[in-house]
């Protein structure tokens, strides 16, 4: 899309002022179509910049991607009239991260709590909420008062499907747990549903200006995977449009209008 950048130093060629900063993962970055894309045909009169990169985890915006962050912040977040966050799905899925929150062996559990560890998922939420507050922080130095737009994710199917053949995302760690596959959806949908829950406790009670948590889980149809998602954790461009006009639009819209 013409109006959406990717990358602070790409966008400084063509732009003085940004309507939207953008920081996340692949929902944002996915080479095929993502969320700034669809969110930049949804409103073609503003401006996205989007920083961050694919497989970027919510604690990198405190590490490996803060330069650029921080470079955005100075360049653009003063007078840009939203910030869209897009993080914690990297922080939980590929076979590390999801094995640590599974128990060895679930091949005798018949529900979903008795898959976690002890703690889990509670405890990588809490981190995943305090890389949001990290960097809302750092926001909130240059902009106080524009509204922050939270998302989490939706209902992947744990195909082993990658972009290029096999993935390890959700599958392989709960093949390698022995997670019965009845349990399989339900086990993410629930650390989803965790993300949203965490999301809306950081808006309501985090004391850090207007924060607006979209449950965008759900949005896709329950009927399967196919025309939806293109693979374990990326939706096809229907689903990302899909997404995009019916749960992130309404909430852009009152900010942006």
């Amino acid at each position: 899309m013409a109006n959406v950048f990717w990358g602070v130093h790409t966008a400084l060629t063509k732009l003085q002022f940004a309507s939207v900063l953008a920081i996340g993962d692949s929902w944002l970055w996915y080479p095929v179509d993502n969320l700034a894309t669809e969110l930049g045909s949804l409103f073609p009169s503003e401006t996205f910049v989007v920083i961050g990169k694919n497989g970027s985890e919510a604690a990198d915006w405190s590490r490996g991607t803060r330069k650029a962050i921080d470079f955005g912040f100075d360049m653009f977040a003063s007078s840009c009239k939203a910030l869209i966050l897009s993080g914690g799905g990297n922080d939980v899925a590929g076979q590390d991260d999801f094995l640590r929150l599974l128990q060895p062996d679930c091949s005798s559990f018949t529900t979903v709590s008795e898959c976690w560890r002890q703690t889990q998922p509670a405890a990588v939420i809490t981190g995943i909420i305090n890389a949001y507050r990290e960097v809302i922080v750092r926001f909130r130095a240059y902009n106080p008062h524009a509204p922050i737009v939270l998302h989490n994710y939706d209902n992947a199917w744990p195909t082993g499907k990658g972009f290029f053949g096999p993935a390890d995302w959700l599958k392989v760690p709960m093949d390698m747990a022995k997670v019965q596959v009845q349990l399989r959806r339900d086990l993410f949908k629930s650390l989803i549903r965790a993300l949203g829950d965490a999301q809306d406790d950081l808006a309501l009670n985090g004391g850090l200006g207007p924060i607006i948590a979209v449950e965008t889980a759900g949005e896709l149809p329950e009927t399967g995977p196919q025309g939806w998602w293109a693979n374990e954790l990326h939706p096809t461009p229907k689903g990302f449009r899909r997404i995009a006009e019916n749960r992130l639009m309404p909430a852009l819209e009152l900010v942006l209008s």
